[in-house]
């Protein structure tokens, strides 16, 4: 079993998001409360899992097209979609309690990500927030049985992925997801017969 999906991995006792040991570095550790922000091996912040609305995945497969610097130059000289904005890789998402734009920037690992192990990762998150399930993103045991169930799956589509990681969370913990993201957003489209 890998003890990672893209850029979530078990590291000691917790499950991180990004290179805990990278020096100088950041990573986002999931604890039973909520995410933890470390910044150079020193505690940032706690945001509660509570507050969390949605989180989306800013990160691409290899570490140089990761960083903030890369951010840039895809805003200035790229089509500005694709790969990570100016904030390199991170979570993003809305918080309640204020209201307002939260980013967990985190360090790319040194090895690639594969795409499907980026959307799995994405996917799996995105899903327990709206499932009204994100501490069980704190739970390392219960993380463990999830990632290693998905570890073996390789989806090529954001469709695909979003079917599996239902599918999972349905048989590993009976958490039912909302229809509208196993579509990834996108409406099903339904065929009306012709009269």
């Amino acid at each position: 079993m890998n003890a990672y999906l893209g850029p979530l991995e078990h590291a000691g006792t917790r499950w991180v998001v990004g290179d805990p040991d990278r020096q100088g570095g950041a990573h986002l550790e999931l604890c039973p409360e909520g995410i933890r922000t470390y910044i150079a091996g020193h505690e940032e912040e706690l945001v509660p899992w509570g507050r969390f609305m949605g989180l989306s995945m800013e990160v691409t497969a290899r570490r140089w097209s990761s960083s903030r610097t890369a951010g840039v130059l895809n805003a200035v000289f790229g089509e500005g979609d694709g790969g990570v904005n100016s904030n390199g890789s991170c979570l993003t998402g809305t918080v309640r309690h204020p209201y307002e734009l939260w980013v967990g920037r985190f360090s790319h690992h040194a090895r690639r990500y594969s795409w499907s192990e980026i959307m799995m990762a994405e996917t799996l998150i995105q899903q327990l927030i709206a499932a009204g399930a994100a501490q069980r993103l704190g739970d390392p045991a219960w993380l463990d049985r999830v990632v290693a169930l998905l570890t073996a799956e390789r989806p090529r589509t954001p469709r695909r992925a979003a079917a599996l990681v239902a599918h999972v969370l349905e048989a590993e913990a009976g958490i039912e997801i909302p229809k509208p993201l196993l579509n990834n957003g996108i409406p099903a489209l339904t065929v009306e017969p012709t009269p």
